[in-house]
């Protein structure tokens, strides 16, 4: 459990029976009107919100059972005084798995789950439990058992899924013709199948990988300029445009503001920092 004075996490690791679909689940809660912004991540998010509400980019009032889609650029959060929200991170095959639904119409989207799912009494019941629940842990059980209803024998795509792991564990730095070789398939089926398991193309994929990668290099120590060719760019220019392009900054300004905010914070779901 993590306190500060805008906002209280605690974390759970799911059950076995959801680990190949949920890395984790997170209870955020803010006892006061709050605003945040996440940089990309590489799995989906469910959301079941218990109390409150929360505007999505400044725009979109976010539905009380929702996924959101991954996205090419930072997402930015106003959460309203005395809300709450239970998050389910999942794995970058697993939403499409337990959702049994191309993922790809969602990308910087969030939609209602209800929308998805076309089961309203389901989640009807789900709210009502997150509403009685005495504790946090009691809200992820309510949660968890919704989604472990949905396994079946559901398996996440073993092809999309080698091809995720390759991904991460070159950071993003590969070609997907490349990819494609290395997992058996060919370049176009891998693009269709990893965008309709995943939520984005294969190279969309990698440069939110790389994104990362660059934050957690910086917050090792490491200069702009080693970072730049350690992710693979080919010039200074090249990064800093990508870099700009996702978050809104360019990397020199984007870490100044992250060094000078007290109230930086990593959620397990992205890099937070606040305006």
């Amino acid at each position: 459990m993590e306190n500060s004075a805008s906002i209280k996490v605690f974390a759970q690791r799911p059950r076995e029976a959801l680990r190949p679909f949920v890395k984790r689940f997170l209870v955020l809660e803010f006892p006061a009107a709050h605003k945040d912004s996440y940089l990309p991540i590489t799995g989906m998010l469910a959301g079941f919100c218990f109390k409150g509400h929360c505007i999505l980019d400044g725009k979109t009032k976010v539905p009380i059972a929702a996924v959101t889609g991954l996205s090419d650029r930072a997402r930015h959060y106003e959460h309203s005084g005395n809300s709450g929200v239970v998050l389910a991170a999942f794995t970058a095959p697993g939403a499409a798995a337990l959702l049994r639904h191309p993922v790809d119409e969602f990308f910087n989207d969030a939609v209602a789950l209800d929308d998805i799912l076309g089961n309203s009494s389901e989640l009807n019941r789900i709210h009502q439990r997150l509403a009685e629940a005495p504790n946090h842990a009691r809200r992820i059980q309510a949660v968890e058992d919704f989604l472990v209803a949905r396994v079946g024998d559901a398996q996440p795509d073993s092809f999309v899924s080698a091809a995720v792991s390759k991904i991460e564990e070159l950071q993003g730095i590969l070609c997907v013709e490349e990819l494609a070789r290395r997992v058996g398939l060919s370049q176009s089926a891998l693009e269709r199948r990893f965008r309709k398991v995943t939520g984005a193309s294969p190279k969309k994929f990698a440069s939110i990988v790389r994104l990362r990668h660059v934050v957690r290099l910086r917050a090792r120590g490491a200069d702009l300029t080693s970072i730049a060719f350690a992710a693979g760019y080919c010039d200074q220019s090249h990064f800093i445009n990508d870099f700009k392009q996702i978050t809104g900054f360019a990397p020199k300004f984007f870490f100044q503001r992250m060094a000078v905010s007290k109230n930086a914070e990593f959620l397990q779901v992205g890099e937070v920092w606040r305006s």
